[in-house]
C-alpha cells in the first residue's frame, strides 16, 4: 500500500455533524463525519454522504478536533449542491462574538497544524489545498 495513502487516513484535524435542535428543542442525535472544505467568519462548507433536509428550524452542530483541542459550532444549512457523488453544503454561523473568537483562533491554530504537515509532506506527494479565510 503506498505510505502517502496512510497519511491521508491519519490527518489529525476530523469534523462531524450532528443534529442540535429541532424547532428550538435539544435534540441528542449520532454524530456523523464530514469532509471540511472551507472555513470562513461566518460560514463553513462541507462535504458528506447525508442527504440532509434545508428547513430552517433545524439547527445542526460541527464538532472540529485535532489531537489537542476541540471546537463545538452550530448553524443552519443555507445552500445544497452536488459534488461528484457526495452532497456539498454551505452552513452559516451565528454572529456570536465571544464564542466567534475562541473558536477561530483554535481552528486558525488546527488548521495551520496541518498544513504544515501537509507541506513537510508535500516532499513525498501529499498535497491540499486548504482555503484558509480567518
Amino acid at each position: 500500500m503506498n505510505s502517502n495513502v496512510n497519511d491521508w487516513a491519519n490527518l489529525t484535524l476530523k469534523a462531524h455533524i450532528y443534529i442540535r435542535e429541532v424547532r428550538g428543542n435539544k435534540v441528542n442525535s449520532k454524530r456523523r463525519p464530514i469532509f471540511l472544505m472551507e472555513l470562513g467568519n461566518n460560514s463553513l462548507c462541507f462535504l458528506s454522504d447525508l442527504d440532509l433536509p434545508m428547513i430552517n428550524n433545524v439547527v445542526f452542530g460541527f464538532d472540529i478536533e485535532d489531537s489537542s483541542s476541540k471546537v463545538k459550532l452550530s448553524g443552519k444549512i443555507e445552500a445544497k449542491g452536488l459534488y461528484e457523488n457526495m452532497f456539498q453544503y454551505r452552513v452559516k454561523l451565528p454572529d456570536i462574538k465571544e464564542h466567534k473568537l475562541y473558536n477561530m483562533s483554535l481552528l486558525k491554530k488546527m488548521l495551520i497544524n496541518l498544513n504544515y504537515f501537509l507541506i513537510t509532506k508535500n516532499k513525498h506527494g501529499i498535497h491540499r489545498n486548504i482555503n484558509l479565510s480567518i
